[in-house]
C-alpha cells in the first residue's frame, strides 16, 4: 500500500471516528434531556445546545428527530446490558450474588437511561416505527438477561422456569418500582421493597 493510500486510510478513519462522536454527543444530550424534562418538552434545539454542536449537525447525522429518538433507544438498551457480568457474580457465594444482580438490575432501572427509555415509549407508542424498535432492542436485551440470569443461578437447585420466573417477577417489580421513583422520588420506600425482594429470593433459593 502507497503512503498516498495509507494517508487517505487514516483520514477515513479520522472522519468515521469523527462522525461516530458526534453522533454519540447527540445521543447523549437527548437522553440526559429526556431523563431531565421529559420528552414532551424536548427540542432538537436544546439537543444541540446540550452537545455544544448545531442544529444543522442533527441533520446531518439523522434523518429527522425521530432516527434520533430510535439511536437512543438501541443506546439506551446497550447500556443496560452492560450492568451484568456473569462470571464475576457466580464466583460470589449466593447469598451476595442475590444482592449484587439485584443492586446491577435496579441500576439500570433507576437511572437515568430507564427514565429515558419510558419517556421515549411515551412518546412514540402510537407511532409503528417506535414500536418496532422498542419491541426489537426489549426482545434482545430480555435474551441477554435471561441467559446471565439462568448461569448466576444454576447452582441453586432449581429448575429453570422456577429462575426464569423470579427473574420476571423482578423486572415487574422494577419496572413498577422505577415508576414511583420518577412519580414520587421517594427512594426510601423503593430501597426498602427492592430489600424485600432479595429476601423473599433469598429465602426461595436458600431453603
Amino acid at each position: 500500500m502507497t503512503e498516498v493510500n495509507l494517508i487517505k486510510g487514516d483520514n477515513r478513519r479520522s472522519q468515521e471516528e469523527r462522525r461516530a462522536e458526534t453522533r454519540g454527543r447527540l445521543v447523549e444530550a437527548t437522553i440526559k434531556l429526556l431523563h431531565e424534562k421529559g420528552a414532551g418538552q424536548l427540542t432538537m434545539e436544546e439537543v444541540a445546545r446540550e452537545a455544544s454542536l448545531t442544529r444543522g449537525a442533527i441533520q446531518y447525522h439523522f434523518e429527522n428527530p425521530k432516527s434520533l429518538l430510535v439511536a437512543s433507544i438501541f443506546e439506551i438498551a446497550e447500556r443496560l446490558s452492560r450492568h451484568l457480568d456473569a462470571e464475576a457474580l457466580m464466583r460470589l457465594p449466593l447469598d451476595e450474588r442475590i444482592d449484587h444482580i439485584v443492586d446491577n438490575y435496579w441500576q439500570g432501572f433507576g437511572g437515568v437511561n430507564y427514565a429515558a427509555f419510558i419517556e421515549i415509549a411515551m412518546r412514540g407508542r402510537q407511532d409503528p416505527e417506535f414500536e418496532s424498535a422498542i419491541t426489537s432492542t426489549l426482545a434482545e436485551l430480555e435474551e441477554k438477561r435471561a441467559i446471565v440470569w439462568q448461569a448466576v443461578f444454576a447452582d441453586s437447585g432449581r429448575n429453570r422456569e422456577e429462575i426464569q420466573s423470579w427473574r420476571r417477577m423482578l423486572m415487574i417489580t422494577l419496572r413498577g418500582l422505577a415508576l414511583t421513583k420518577m412519580i414520587s422520588g421517594d427512594q426510601e420506600k423503593v430501597s426498602l421493597h427492592i430489600d424485600q425482594f432479595k429476601d423473599m429470593l433469598r429465602r426461595y433459593l436458600t431453603e
